[in-house]
């Protein structure tokens, strides 16, 4: 086990999606939370893309041969459900609904903790969560 007092720096924690069309997927992160494609491996055909703002990253990974059946029938997005926290919530939710993205739902406060929430749909079923 890793000694946290001994780590040179702290640990990231990056989730990796796989995704059916990831050109599409690219868009809607892109489109939906300013996340941007840093690497496209490899570049002249992607399967593999690493996006990122600020101190977010985030791995999408194509589907391919070499995945094992199960795994290409079993449904992308069950259980998973991925946060990002913004500036402002409910200007987020209003410009996502105008531009036709599926949300779960109106932005909720919570009183308690002082926050904002809302939940969206990525274009593979993985259901997204955005906060501030």
């Amino acid at each position: 086990m890793i000694d946290p007092e001994q780590q040179d720096a702290p640990i990231q924690v990056v989730p990796q999606l796989r995704v059916a069309d990831l050109k599409r997927s690219i868009a809607f992160y892109a489109d939906a939370l300013g996340l941007s494609a840093t690497v496209l491996d490899p570049p002249e055909a992607p399967v593999f893309a690493s996006l990122e703002a600020g101190d977010v990253t985030l791995f999408l990974v194509a589907d391919d041969e070499s995945l094992a059946a199960e795994a290409l029938a079993a449904p992308r997005g069950a259980g998973v459900r991925i946060y990002f926290e913004v500036e402002d919530a409910e200007r987020l939710y209003r410009r996502l609904v105008d531009a036709g993205v599926e949300v779960l739902g109106p932005p909720v406060r919570n009183e308690e903790e002082d926050y904002v929430e809302f939940r969206m749909v990525d274009p593979d079923g993985y259901e997204i969560g955005v906060y501030s």
